[in-house]
């Protein structure tokens, strides 16, 4: 890492990073008194908070590391809280606040344009969305450069250099960086070496959101909310912002209060037992969830089962049981119960859906449960055979 001389008139500077947002973000059914998506509310609560804390910490600077939204063109109703609540961080630290777009706000049209070029209309406020942006302060003797998620497409082209004019140089940039598996998709794969690592006092990672270090000058503060593709895989990671002191890079980190808690049971295997045995294992594994599962996002794996014994469970008692969490998700692995013919079987109805289902159970998709994939398939087959049986 280069040592920069600090000039006799030019003090430490304090920095905060977050990133991965997900401003719009919505998952389950659940609705707000107000008629908003809970999960999109919880948001919401989390950026809040995060902004409340991070004007508490009066930083020279704050940075937002991409996926500020979940999507290209959010909804009036987010775009104006985000609004104001950017112009409250840079009104109320009177510092600069500098974002850049991460894959989920880029949009695949050039034309399109980009919603994050709003928020340069607050005094304060610095986006980088397109292309490799470099801002300088004078003042605070600090130059930031950023490579938003469009400017990482084009690595060939990039040319990364410290401004040496400045003693504090900070790289932002929004991509999966030297990691051997895939946080969200859509991002762009960045080996550090490409970085010119050592050039920066530190480097200001988004898109994984998982908090953890990459170097000694690099880290990714992680999102404030469970919102990544896989949420089991982070249920236990607290979610926050980081502080960072320039130079030298030291780093503490801020766990938000807000998020949502999400809780990933202990499997259960349940091969040979009945269905009334298999209900009092489920009561009994929810109900080690300390504090109980009142509004709280569950999943419990459930393995052996036969789909026979799939259908004589107490339904009733399932979705009671739902209906205390915020979200519960039995994700059942079905077993095989049926023995091949020799014969050849006449084609019926409810083959298609049957292969389907066994289908299914094999079928991965990050982040939606075996039970669900079920769900969705066996509805597109039922209304086929519904439009069948009126015609």
């Amino acid at each position: 890492m280069s040592v920069h001389t600090l000039p006799a008139n030019t003090t430490p500077l304090r920095l905060c990073h977050l990133a991965d947002v997900h401003l719009g973000y919505r998952r389950y059914n659940k609705i707000t008194r107000q008629g908003i998506n809970q999960r999109e509310f919880d948001v919401n609560l989390a950026f809040q908070e995060a902004i409340t804390r991070i004007i508490s910490l009066k930083p020279d600077v704050t940075v937002i590391a991409g996926d500020l939204f979940h999507a290209v063109r959010p909804t009036n109703a987010i775009v104006t809280m985000c609004f104001r609540q950017l112009r409250r961080l840079a009104d109320e630290t009177q510092a600069p606040v500098i974002i850049v777009a991460g894959n989920h706000e880029t949009p695949k049209r050039i034309d399109t344009g980009s919603v994050l070029q709003l928020f340069t209309e607050i005094r304060g406020v610095y986006v980088a969305d397109a292309q490799k942006e470099v801002f300088s302060f004078k003042e605070k003797s600090l130059s930031v450069t950023c490579l938003p998620h469009a400017a990482l497409l084009d690595k060939a082209n990039l040319s990364l250099r410290a401004d040496d004019r400045y003693a504090h140089n900070v790289l932002v940039v929004h991509g999966q960086v030297n990691e051997g598996w895939v946080s969200d998709f859509g991002g762009a794969e960045v080996d550090l070496k490409s970085l010119s690592p050592h050039e920066w006092d530190y480097i200001a990672l988004g898109h994984v959101h998982l908090h953890r270090p990459v170097a000694l000058n690099a880290a990714y503060s992680g999102s404030i909310e469970h919102t990544a593709t896989n949420i089991w895989s982070e249920a236990t990671q607290p979610k926050g912002f980081l502080e960072v002191q320039l130079p030298g890079a030291k780093r503490v980190f801020h766990p938000l209060t807000s998020p949502r808690e999400v809780v990933a049971l202990e499997p259960l295997d349940v091969s040979g037992i009945e269905p009334e045995g298999i209900m009092v294992l489920i009561r009994e594994r929810v109900e080690e969830v300390p504090g109980g599962i009142e509004g709280k996002i569950v999943r419990l794996e459930v393995k052996g089962m036969s789909r026979e014994s799939y259908r004589h469970l107490d339904h009733k008692a399932l979705r009671a049981l739902r209906a205390q969490a915020l979200n519960l998700t039995l994700d059942i692995s079905f077993v095989n119960t049926y023995k091949e013919s020799s014969t050849v079987s006449k084609p019926g109805k409810g083959l298609l859906k049957d292969q389907l289902l066994e289908f299914s159970k094999s079928a991965e998709v990050p982040g939606v449960s075996h039970e669900e994939i079920s769900a969705i398939l066996g509805g597109y087959i039922s209304r086929v055979e519904a439009k069948y049986e009126a015609s």
